[in-house]
């Protein structure tokens, strides 16, 4: 009987102490969860920083942009009061001094705003800036750099014929021109893309023959190795 009791009392304790085991093995699954789901909130906070910040710049990007968009749209409208007031000027036939008094753009003063358009590659107001410089002032002091300026921006937009127009507008008006070798590069590059190749070749080598210790002549030849 004594001996029954103590095998009884042996399996309970034994049953308890698995029980204990049991819980404490519980207990380091439950902390090691525990652990894995504060290290995933850390992640989730730090990915949630990091899509703020991101959205905060995005949105600073759109600021500027639209701030470059209304400066651009001032920049026209100025353009277009400048145009008329200069029209408005030759009409009157106003002299320098008084067009300067009544600030109506000089002839260097459009030729010079077109430019710094070209330079800022807003290449649809460069093109109007010097057509008018032409229109209206041809016989003009820039008058042969605005045909090659009009050039460059046409080109720059992938308009190969306008541009070939003006590079050669320069060859044929201003054969004495100091720029020549400049208009004869850069009307050959432009008719490449009309497929005129063999010309383009031909005006090339007029630069090398012709002007063969200018800048010019050693960016022919850089050309002509191209079309080989």
């Amino acid at each position: 009987m004594n001996r029954n009791l103590k095998i009884f009392c042996l399996g309970g304790l034994g049953l308890l102490l698995s029980g204990c085991i049991a819980s404490e093995r519980d207990m380091g699954t439950l902390k090691l969860q525990l652990k894995e789901l504060n290290d995933t909130i850390a992640v989730m906070q730090t990915n949630q920083a990091e899509l703020a910040s991101k959205m905060e710049e995005l949105n600073q990007n759109l600021s500027v942009s639209n701030e470059n968009l209304s400066q651009l749209d001032a920049q026209i409208f100025n353009l277009s009061a400048k145009l008329d007031d200069i029209n408005v000027a030759v009409k009157s036939g106003q002299s320098t001094d008084e067009a300067e008094n009544q600030k109506v753009l000089l002839p260097s003063d459009i030729f010079n705003e077109a430019k710094n358009h070209l330079t800022k590659q807003a290449y649809d107001l460069a093109v109007s800036g010097f057509k008018l410089y032409i229109e209206q002032y041809p016989e003009g002091e820039n008058i042969e750099q605005a045909y090659i300026y009009m050039g460059d921006a046409y080109f720059s937009q992938d308009q190969a014929k306008p541009a070939a127009i003006a590079y050669a507008t320069v060859l044929q008006k201003f054969p004495e021109s100091k720029i020549i070798p400049t208009a004869r590069l850069k009307y050959a590059r432009s008719i490449i893309p009309l497929g005129k190749t063999e010309e383009a070749k031909r005006y090339f080598s007029s630069v090398v023959q012709d002007f063969g210790s200018s800048p010019e002549a050693r960016l022919a030849k850089e050309e002509l190795a191209k079309l080989k």
